[in-house]
């Protein structure tokens, strides 16, 4: 039996499986679309030879679900070298061909900046060299016809000198500043992290989130807990949903719990609200 939410127009799997097998789990689990993961060494950029991508769209095809190409977190798009950015966009373009092949959206991040002084300003000029590289990608990715939509990613203050970019409101309303016509995946383990869940995120920018990606954890770590456990207001997250009409892909990254728990959870907060 397909699975179903009121509020999602397609839910996904990512069980860090290779795209042929995720395929296959995730017409096995109902769901209607799963995560190709760029950052797994199976499924990197470079194993999707011609006949392996013919394979997977006959596979598509026959099981009836759909990927999201999940690009690799770990692409430096806010580095201040300017080398290291151009190989990085170039590395981008390898995502951007393979999404256009597979006829589906692309998730970008991003990635990982390394500061010995993980300052405000330090931060604002990361976020910064992200959105100029951003903005070169949209530019491709509307030439190739493909939907790119950037996700959040978890804030670690106290892990210096590295910082992840791109984490909370802020960045999300510089980014809609600077960019206008961008899109989101809210992912709300990351969101959750050293932050308090920033509920305002979700309230601000429901209408520019495509897809929501679900986990749950302490509030110390992206542990993708199931969404049984964990500090995360779910009851106050899908009232919100409730409130805001909000329709899209709802991606489920619980290790070692069924998607069908995390859905019948989020149903049932549902008929509360």
């Amino acid at each position: 039996m397909p699975l179903t939410l009121p509020f999602a127009s397609g839910i996904a799997a990512q069980e860090y499986l290779s795209a042929e097998e995720g395929a296959a789990r995730a017409h096995e689990h109902g769901c209607t679309h799963w995560y190709i993961d760029f950052s797994l060494e199976a499924d990197q950029p470079c194993t999707w030879s011609p006949e392996r991508v013919q394979g997977l769209r006959a596979l598509t095809s026959r099981l009836g679900v759909s990927p999201i190409l999940h690009g690799n977190f770990r692409a430096p798009l806010a580095t201040e070298i300017p080398e290291v950015r151009e190989g990085t966009l170039r590395y981008l373009s390898t995502e951007l061909h393979l999404a256009e092949r597979l006829g589906c959206p692309l998730v970008i991040h991003g990635g990982c900046v390394v500061d010995p002084r993980p300052t405000r300003s330090a931060r604002r000029a990361a976020l910064a060299r992200f959105l100029s590289a951003v903005e070169l990608i949209l530019e491709e990715a509307d030439r190739r016809g493909v939907e790119i939509w950037v996700e959040n990613l978890s804030h670690y203050p106290r892990h210096r000198p590295f910082s992840y970019v791109f984490t909370g409101h802020d960045d999300f309303a510089e980014a809609k500043r600077r960019i206008p016509e961008l899109t989101f995946v809210f992912d709300i383990g990351h969101a959750n992290v050293n932050q308090g869940f920033p509920v305002a995120i979700l309230d601000d920018f429901a209408g520019d989130i495509r897809a929501l990606s679900v986990s749950n954890n302490d509030g110390q770590a992206d542990s993708h807990l199931g969404l049984h456990a964990g500090t995360i207001p779910l009851g106050q997250v899908v009232g919100l949903l409730k409130r805001r009409s909000w329709q899209g892909t709802v991606v489920f990254e619980t290790r070692g719990t069924p998607v069908v728990s995390g859905v019948d959870l989020l149903r049932s907060l549902w008929e509360r609200n």
